[in-house]
């Protein structure tokens, strides 16, 4: 079976999820939740560059995405491409049919 993400996208997903901060990012998303910047700058505490430079990460990688509505930016998890990433390094390291 093949995947979509190429090594280094599989890189990029890996930096991207590691960091603690995005993790939790990823948490509040998870579920299909989606959420602005502003509400998760809220709920990190964090400052608001901080969270710009984590969600510009995880969208990057691919781990999110964002939409635009009007002067908002509305983020979610993109499912698919996390999965074609995991699926994508298992299959780099794991021989398919064999146990």
């Amino acid at each position: 079976m093949k995947h979509s993400c190429p090594h280094e996208k599989i890189t990029s997903f890996f930096k991207a999820v590691c960091d603690s901060n995005r993790h939790k990012i990823l948490y509040m998303l998870k579920n299909g939740e989606e959420m602005n910047a502003s509400k998760i700058i809220d709920k990190l505490r964090l400052s608001q560059p901080a969270v710009a430079h984590h969600l510009k990460i995880l969208v990057e990688s691919g781990v999110l995405s964002s939409r635009k509505d009007g002067k908002e930016t509305y983020y979610r998890i993109d499912e698919k491409k996390i999965s074609d990433c995991c699926h994508g390094f298992v299959d780099s390291f794991c021989k398919h049919g064999e146990k």
